[in-house]
Parts: structure tokens; C-alpha cells; sequence
């Protein structure tokens, strides 16, 4: 799952939305919620900045307990990550599955179809693996620390694309969220990368949630412009589906990843936890 994540508890299970954002092929971020039974939204902490598909929602449902297993599958229109269309305009299919301890360390893995081609080299699937810990003490502020890795099975390209990063986030007062990422080898490249992330969530009632984030990617060492990313939307959660619909934009970078500009666009995506 790559990318934010949600927790909402109700009627003995918990759902967990993992929400991705705004731009390219490299990011994540979440955020931990939770709901519960009454359908009350109490914070149960920030999540890491997963990367998962477009602008959207990644839906997970796992039994509650000291340790939780939350596999999860979603279809969207788009694979949009940091402001990068990383299914070049087709579907993207994705799965993952989060294991969550009692004591805050969590892992796991994420894929997703992608459609990706430069210097006469191509991409069609990418498998992440993550290791992170999540702090929520008695009050405002829940914080988590992640290390992720990025790869491309089956890449056919001239030099190796997989690489690790490293995420720190913040979570307060129930509503936002702060990510920072770093990377010593962006892309493969041998570069620095790094991004930050504002994020704002205000749930309407115990199955909808509106949304919105701004990020920033710092990317000149890799040979790309800096440049803004941001996206607005909302999700709606029906049983152990959730659906979200989401406008993403960026400013245009120049240099080598601009061909992955994702622009403005809508992303709808549709996500089953089990």
C-alpha cells in the first residue's frame, strides 16, 4: 500500500483506507483513523504515506486485535502519484496487504499495474515492500516512520529503477497531516529526492470523508524542475467497498520525468477490503 491510510472502526472490524495522492511514481503518505461503534471519528494515529494508485482510495478490512492482517484490491481509472500518471491514461489494477502489531510496528506490500516507457526501456508492474512504527500517545499528535522500497519486476530498461525511501510523518488534531520523504538514489539514478506533504481530512459522517492535499517534490539534483502537486475529493465507504473520486494538479516540470506529468484530471477509483 503506498501511500496515506485511514483506519475507521465499526461494527468489530477495521477498515482502512489507504489514500494516495497527488503525484508521480514515487511517494506515500498516510493517515490512521478510527471510528467507533457509535460511528464517532476518534484519531488513532498517522499512518505512513503509502504510495497506491491515483488519487484515491485503497480500502482495508481486517478483524480488530493486537495484530491485523488487511489485504486489500482496487481498480482505478488512473495511477496518479505525486502529480505523475503512472498508467499513462489506462486503468490500473492494485493489491496490497498491511500487517499492523499492537505495539505500532506495521509492514508490508503493494503492486500495481503500471504503463511506463522512456529511453527505449518499459515498466509494466510495480511491487513495493515497507517497514515502518507508529506513535499515538494521549494527545494531539500522532507521529510514524517508514522505509520503503520501491522496485519494477520484469523491467526491461537500461539501468536498474528500484530504490529505497524514507518517510516521516505527523499527524494532528484528527485532521492533518504532514509527510516529509527522502531518498539518496530517486529513481535509481544516484540522486537526491526528496518531497513534503499537507494534508487535510474532515469526515461528513462515519462513511464519508472530503478531502485535499498539497505536496512539493524536490527533484532538481535528479534533473527535473521543483514543482507543486495538490488534489481535492471525496470517498464514500458502503460495507467493505469504498469508492473516491478525486481532482488532481501539478504544476509542469521540465527535464527528464516531465513526460509523466499527470495534469488536471478526475480519478475514480473503487476499493474492496477482505
Amino acid at each position: 500500500m503506498r501511500k496515506g491510510s485511514k483506519a475507521l472502526r465499526s461494527e468489530g472490524f477495521t477498515v482502512r483506507a489507504r489514500i494516495e495522492y497527488g503525484a508521480s511514481r514515487d511517494d506515500v503518505t498516510a493517515l490512521h483513523m478510527q471510528t467507533s461503534g457509535d460511528g464517532q471519528a476518534t484519531q488513532a494515529g498517522l499512518r505512513l504515506n503509502l504510495r497506491a494508485a491515483p488519487a484515491f482510495l485503497v480500502l482495508l478490512a481486517a478483524p480488530a486485535g493486537a495484530g491485523e492482517w488487511a489485504p486489500t484490491v482496487t481498480l482505478a481509472s488512473e495511477y496518479v502519484y505525486r502529480g505523475q500518471a503512472l498508467s499513462d491514461g489506462n486503468p490500473a489494477v492494485q493489491a496490497g496487504v498491511d500487517y499492523e502489531h499492537g505495539s505500532g510496528f506495521f509492514l508490508g506490500a503493494w503492486a500495481s499495474t503500471v504503463d511506463l516507457e522512456n529511453f527505449g526501456g518499459r515498466r509494466d508492474a510495480e511491487l513495493d515492500f515497507y517497514l515502518g512504527w507508529h506513535y499515538a500517545p494521549d494527545g494531539p499528535v500522532d507521529v510514524a516512520a517508514t522505509v520503503l522500497r520501491y522496485t519494477w519486476p520484469g523491467q526491461s530498461t537500461y539501468f536498474d529503477y528500484d530504490y529505497t525511501e524514507f518517510l516521516l510523518n505527523a499527524t494532528l488534531l484528527d485532521t492533518w497531516s504532514l509527510e516529509y520523504g527522502y531518498s539518496d538514489d530517486i529513481y535509481g539514478w544516484n540522486a537526491t529526492g526528496q518531497h513534503w506533504e499537507l494534508r487535510g481530512d474532515w469526515p461528513l459522517q462515519s462513511a464519508w470523508v472530503v478531502s485535499a492535499g498539497a505536496g512539493y517534490n524536490i527533484l532538481d539534483e535528479q534533473g527535473t524542475t521543483n514543482h507543486w502537486y495538490w488534489d481535492v475529493g471525496g470517498s464514500a465507504r458502503f460495507g467493505r467497498l469504498m469508492v473516491d473520486l478525486r481532482w488532481y494538479d501539478n504544476e509542469t516540470p521540465t527535464g527528464s520525468l516531465a513526460y509523466l506529468s499527470a495534469g488536471s484530471q478526475w480519478v475514480l477509483s473503487l476499493s474492496a477490503g477482505f
